[in-house]
């Protein structure tokens, strides 16, 4: 298969992850942007781990609804230190840091914030922020941001 069509698939996958609604939404939400990356990248990582989604849950939405760093941002950050994270505190750990410092700086070049209230425009924490959020950004914006997220981790990750 092909590198672009691998990307492709995994593309359509996070946003799968992302976009699908259970059937007790709103009480049950769809997996949010960390998980959902995480989720897409776990088999090219060749993770069989339990800990993803379950390590994402409270990133998402800018730290749980917070704001914060856009979980998009974030998730990445995790993959590349799942595959070049250190083992040992003697290890130097700038060339995972050099690694998310170009994806942050790829990321905010694309779409010109990190952060989830900035990107979105929205105050998640608030029930018509919310509202607004499922109804114009999650499906859209969002989801151009897992596509790059995605494309970008693999880039990484590959070499």
């Amino acid at each position: 298969m092909s590198e672009q069509k691998r990307l492709e698939e995994l593309q359509e996958k996070v946003v799968r992850y992302f976009c699908d609604r259970p059937s007790n939404f709103p009480t049950g939400r769809p997996y949010n942007c960390c998980e959902s990356v995480l989720l897409a990248l776990k088999d090219y990582l060749g993770i069989k781990s339990e800990l993803i989604p379950k390590i994402g849950t409270g990133i998402g939405a800018g730290v749980s609804l917070n704001g914060l760093l856009c979980g998009s941002v974030s998730s990445v950050a995790m993959a590349i230190g799942i595959k070049y994270g250190r083992n040992s505190s003697e290890e130097n750990p700038k060339p995972v840091w050099d690694k998310v410092y170009k994806y942050v700086a790829e990321f905010k070049d694309r779409f010109g914030y990190v952060n989830c209230r900035q990107l979105t425009g929205l105050n998640l924490k608030t029930e018509e922020g919310l509202k607004q959020y499922y109804a114009k950004v999650h499906d859209y914006a969002c989801v151009e941001r897992l596509k790059f997220a995605v494309e970008k981790a693999i880039e990484i990750l590959r070499k």
